[in-house]
């Protein structure tokens, strides 16, 4: 297949064009001029000259009113949207496309402005109409240079393209200096060569990629009238109107058009006539129309329409249809390029399945305001004639009056009317209806908070919920069961309008061509690179459950935190809870408390944090006895075995010695007895009485060995009792048992 043609494209992008128009500019602008009447409380147009014609307000109070809760709903978190990983290694990143994001919708563009004219388009008009795109913003960097050279000066402006001198003050002459030497440069004749230093103050163009969001009339989005889904991703023809001066399209770089070229691209579709964009605005003196007509003072300001079209086509002609972003006038294509989404999101209050375009809260409350109109016009209608009553005048034969007719037509309170006759003008008898009327007027309020779920709660106090017999838990009953309806349709919006929003502004991030983001995010300032990111995370939109349900969540998730501080003291702490899920709970808490700024509280411990060890277990008194017991046990019987041992080697050693003298003195006794007879008898008599005192020596040796042996023993039961009576005062032991057990320790020590 061949590459299309320009004009062929252009053809059907008209054609496409004029389908989607007339179903927009034909039916659904009517169905949305009707509700900017009522919602402005507009004349219907059967009025009657002279009695009431008072509009009643259900349409405008239910828009109102549901606004607060869905606002909140979404802004009540800092997060909005939160992305998930799909896999561990994406854990750090989704979390800083999370507050990347965040900061883009709500920071760099008017996240709440966005959200609030959105939602309220949605509530009046049927649907909702967000675009968001990336765009150049040029400014003028203010840079001063003190003290340059005319040659530096020349330099800065030729290294910065476009920069020129705002400001600047001329020095007076000074010397140049030798800036290796610090001496003054001299001429040929020794004298100091003086060079001209300006102070400059000079304007630096610079350029920047920013995310732009913004919310634009409905009336001004183009689909495809049979779409089936409010979802616009694989919608074959989705196109914005948007009306430009010549020099937003020289700022966004389309060069070669001309102001004759942008006055001929009128508002595509049938149009509307000054007094219908009056009355869908809500005004009734707007003076000045825009038209598109060249201006020929200044051209730039030349006004026309510039169409922005997503269209599925087969362009180039392999025979895939591929998704093409074209910027066209009526008549001219501007540019032309494959694209890989649809960057607009709609949604309506009220979906109606297999059509894009739904409900809105003004239809349905419409029938009501009008019959509610009706009757309060019947109301005041009949308290004006029951004050005021229509006279009845007798006339003569002739038929003229009987009563002077310019009195009768003055119905000032206490005036007096001029009769020829006595009974001539009587009153029309009117019964005041008003009381009737009053209960049918109370049905039709709560039809209509049965319809669309705003009821007194919402729009302040219920005298009822003040009754006596009527409990705290009722009323936040009957209060959650009233807003069921708008947390429908908050809902409904996040998967429809906020969550493709967020998509896109995460693809536009990732796009490859954009500067860091540096902010402010928990108390500290941060900077995050969105090219370290990817646009495959998956996606969860917080919206919360209002103001009146603030109060529960404070109390689950104070349970919730109990729960994990037992756990973490427990066994299963280290398993089932971490710091980062604590620090999570307590941040909740803080946020519904009101407070944006969780860090300036606590102080997030990571993903990787740990639980600290916890603290050993108590002894058990009994067990710790026990244990001195049977220790104080085995330390007397090693001493027992111990001393015996001793004991008994003791006396092995004392009987060797003994036994090795005796039988020295024995060699020594054979030996001397072959010397002198003589001398046996005394040696003898020595011998006996050195055995005596050796005999004498040992018994006394004994004796303070047993000495030893009984000091030690008592030595040892006096240690064991002051350990035992230590830890009974330790551990306030007073049982009968302990003290039985202390005893017997005690006894078998003193053995």
């Amino acid at each position: 297949m061949a590459k299309m043609e320009d004009d062929t494209l252009l053809s059907m992008l008209q054609e496409l064009e004029e389908n989607s128009a007339q179903f927009v500019w034909g039916t659904l602008a009517a169905e949305r001029r009707a509700a900017a009447k009522e919602y402005y409380r507009q004349p219907y147009g059967n009025e009657e000259e002279g009695w009431s014609s008072i509009v009643t307000s259900e349409v405008q109070d239910t828009v109102e009113w549901i606004l607060p809760d869905l606002i909140d709903m979404f802004l009540s978190s800092d997060d909005a949207v939160i992305f998930e990983p799909t896999q561990a290694a994406d854990s750090k990143g989704a979390e800083q496309a999370t507050d990347g994001a965040n900061y883009v919708f709500y920071k760099q563009n008017n996240g709440f402005l966005t959200l609030y004219t959105a939602f309220k388009d949605a509530l009046m008009f049927k649907n909702c109409a967000v675009h968001w795109r990336k765009e150049t913003v040029r400014t003028n960097r203010k840079e001063r240079v003190n003290g340059a050279t005319p040659e530096l000066l020349a330099y800065k402006l030729q290294e910065n393209k476009g920069a020129k001198i705002v400001a600047a003050e001329q020095m007076q002459p000074q010397p140049l200096v030798d800036p290796m030497t610090g001496a003054p440069v001299l001429d040929e004749l020794g004298q100091p060569i003086m060079q001209t230093l300006i102070n400059a103050l000079v304007s630096v163009p610079t350029e920047r990629r920013v995310i732009k969001i913004d919310a634009f009339e409905p009336d001004n989005l183009l689909i495809q009238r049979d779409w089936t889904s409010p979802m616009l991703a694989d919608c074959p023809y989705v196109a914005r109107n948007m009306e430009v001066t010549l020099s937003d399209l020289k700022q966004m770089g389309f060069d070669d058009v001309d102001a004759e070229d942008l006055a001929g691209s009128t508002q595509p579709g049938v149009g509307e006539s000054i007094e219908q964009r009056q009355s869908r605005r809500g005004l009734t003196n707007e003076i000045n129309d825009p038209t598109n007509e060249v201006f020929v003072d200044d051209e730039s300001l030349t006004r026309g329409y510039l169409r922005i079209e997503w269209v599925l086509v087969d362009f180039d002609g392999d025979g895939i249809a591929e998704r093409r972003e074209i910027y066209r006038l009526a008549d001219k294509i501007l540019s032309n390029e494959e694209c890989d989404e649809v960057p607009v999101s709609t949604g309506s209050p009220l979906l109606v399945q297999h059509r894009w375009d739904g409900m809105s809260v003004a239809e349905i409350m419409s029938d009501l305001q009008m019959l509610k109109t009706e009757l309060t016009r019947g109301v005041v209608n009949n308290a004006y004639a029951s004050n005021n009553p229509r006279k009845m005048v007798l006339v003569d034969k002739q038929g003229a009056p009987q009563a002077d007719v310019d009195d009768l037509l003055d119905g000032r309170p206490g005036g007096h009317i001029r009769i020829k006759s006595a009974g001539a003008v009587t009153m029309e008898p009117t019964t005041f209806v008003g009381n009737q009327m009053f209960p049918l007027m109370e049905y039709i309020d709560q039809m209509g908070e049965k319809r669309i779920g705003v009821s007194k709660q919402q729009q302040g106090l219920d005298p009822n919920a003040l009754r006596p017999d009527r409990t705290a838990a009722e009323v936040m009953m009957t209060a959650n069961a009233a807003k069921a309806r708008i947390k429908l349709i908050a809902r409904i919006l996040a998967e429809t309008v906020v969550k493709p929003i967020f998509r896109g502004v995460l693809r536009l991030l990732t796009e490859g061509d954009m500067q860091p983001l540096a902010f402010k995010l928990r108390g500290e300032f941060v900077e995050l690179d969105p090219n370290e990111w990817h646009d495959g995370y998956d996606m969860t939109v917080n919206v919360g459950l209002g103001t009146g349900d603030k109060d529960k969540q404070l109390a689950v998730l104070g349970k919730v935190f109990e729960t994990q501080m037992g756990l973490a003291q427990s066994p299963l702490g280290e398993m089932m809870v971490t710091p980062h899920q604590i620090y999570t709970t307590q941040a909740k808490m803080i946020a519904l408390g009101g407070f944006k700024n969780v860090g300036d509280f606590l102080g997030d411990p990571g993903p990787d944090a740990k639980l600290p060890g916890r603290p050993p277990a108590p002894p058990d008194p009994a067990l710790q006895i026990a244990q001195i017991k049977a220790q104080t046990q085995q330390q007397i019987e090693g001493m027992k075995l111990q001393m015996q041992a001793q004991i008994e080697t003791q006396k092995l050693e004392q009987q060797a010695a003994l036994e090795r003298q005796r039988m020295q003195m024995q060699a020594e006794v054979d030996i001397n007895r072959q010397r002198a007879e003589a001398e046996q008898q005394a040696l003898k008599i020595r011998n006996e009485a050195e055995l005596a005192a050796m005999r004498a020596q040992y018994e006394d040796s004994a004796h303070q060995r047993e000495q030893s042996r009984r000091w030690d023993e008592a030595q040892l039961t006096a240690a064991t009792k002051i350990q035992v009576a230590t830890v009974m005062s330790k551990d306030k032991v007073a049982d009968p048992a302990t003290a039985a057990a202390t005893n017997e320790i005690a006894t078998e020590v003193t053995q």
